[in-house]
């Protein structure tokens, strides 16, 4: 019931029940409260039938015979009310509320029509000669009106349905091509139909697009040719290094190297991140991984400790360099701000995921600086360049995680620490059966 269209098309047809509520009641009302309608030229043969048939002065038995020969013929209960209102003689079983209204009735010589069918016959002599339909037909008659205003209901909703639907359904399409372009699809554009304002707006949208994916499309291409450019002049530092060996104090060669060998993990994950954020990572390559042994050979170098719960294997269906270099900068980072103490992996099957923690002892990231730990360059105050690092790390571990359609998280250890919770889909077994 959230959908747009809906509440449109719902209140569209509240506002017309309520109008044909409203209408229909004055009508009620007034019809109610008129005074009777009178019943066109036939109106003196049927007064004239009327006289003939109930005489003045016949006896009270004779005129009961004759309304109730008339009432079996008929269906309708019949009365006949004195000039001051008093029951005469009445056939079949008329309501005294009605009888009553009918004493008080002013109506002139002649026929008139009541509500709900009654029929009043003012003879010359003043009598008056009421007939009310079955109780079957009385109830019939507001059935019948509220069929009326129903069906003239269903009419006009199924005539708004399909203009109200083509309405909404070019928001809609607006909608899912902003929440594709906010995904990352640069290349999103919307149907323009119309002129109206959504159509305006779908125009709007589509050159704002345009604008945007040229500027993004821009950015990333000299970033990526700048990073690119960087690798031969650092080729040529390094061998310059190498060729001044002899000749340089070791601790200056060493700070040398150090600087050169970050410049180079800086350029090599600016060309990755380059990369994840045009799109490349769509056309990855995609396997079928054994996430256990995956986590091994990245636990092996950096001495982590691994732990895997037993139950349903660990496969992951993704690119198996990319998810390398996620849990290897994990530990790196792990390494660097883990205090020297053990680094700890947890793994775990639960289906429809695979949960991977990344755990160490060291201090913590304090909570106001949580939110932002995955930005790129982003570093902790406190934690300059000395603490080493790209301050691209964990932005990648997040890019990477997003594009196998899985998710990062920092949790705080119990005890002190940091944890590091990677949420990958499963992989879909070989035997098409969910695990």
């Amino acid at each position: 019931m959230r959908r747009l269209y809906f509440r449109i098309y719902l209140a569209v047809l509240g506002s017309l029940a309520l109008f044909a509520v409203l209408v229909g009641l004055s009508g009620w009302v007034f019809h109610e409260l008129r005074e009777p309608d009178a019943a066109g030229p036939h109106s003196p043969f049927l007064s004239d039938v009327a006289e003939h048939l109930l005489p003045l002065g016949a006896n009270p038995a004779a005129l009961g015979q004759e309304l109730e020969f008339w009432r079996n013929r008929t269906k309708f209960d019949l009365a006949l009310l004195s000039a001051r209102g008093e029951i005469i003689v009445q056939a079949g079983s008329i309501p005294e509320s009605a009888l009553a209204r009918f004493a008080r009735s002013t109506a002139s010589k002649g026929v008139r029509w009541r509500p709900h069918g009654e029929l009043l016959i003012r003879l010359d002599d003043g009598r008056l000669l009421a007939a009310t339909p079955p109780p079957s037909s009385r109830l019939l008659f507001p059935l019948r009106w509220l069929g009326l205003v129903f069906a003239i209901g269903l009419a006009v909703a199924v005539a708004a349905y399909p203009v109200i639907r083509r309405l909404t359904r070019n928001l809609e399409e607006l909608q899912r091509g902003v929440a594709a372009f906010g995904q990352g699809d640069l290349k999103t554009r919307v149907a323009v139909r119309g002129r109206d304002e959504v159509g305006k707006l779908a125009h709007t949208f589509n050159a704002s697009a345009d604008r945007i994916e040229a500027l993004v499309t821009a950015q990333k291409r000299l970033l990526a040719n700048a990073s690119h450019e960087l690798r031969s002049p650092l080729a040529r530092l390094r061998m310059a290094a190498e060729a001044a060996h002899g000749s340089m104090h070791e601790e200056h060669q060493e700070e040398i190297a150090r600087d050169i060998a970050e410049l180079d993990a800086l350029v090599d994950e600016i060309l990755l991140a380059s990369r994840l954020d045009a799109g490349a990572a769509r056309t990855m390559d995609r396997e079928r991984i054994d996430l256990t042994g995956l986590l091994a050979e990245e636990c092996a170098p950096s001495g982590a400790d691994l732990s895997v719960v037993p139950g349903n294997p660990l496969f992951v269906e993704g690119d198996p360099r990319l998810l390398h270099r996620l849990f290897r900068n994990l530990l790196e980072n792990a390494r660097r701000h883990g205090g020297g103490g053990l680094i700890e992996v947890f793994a775990e099957c639960r289906a429809p995921e695979a949960i991977v923690l990344v755990c160490d002892r060291g201090p913590g990231i304090p909570e106001p600086d949580r939110a932002r730990i995955f930005e790129p360059f982003y570093r902790l105050p406190g934690h300059g360049e000395h603490a080493g690092g790209t301050g691209l790390g964990l932005a990648l571990v997040r890019q990477i995680a997003e594009k196998h359609r899985g998710a990062v998280r920092y949790l705080p250890r119990e005890g002190g620490g940091a944890c590091f919770e990677v949420r990958l889909p499963l992989a879909i077994p070989e035997d098409g059966r969910a695990s």
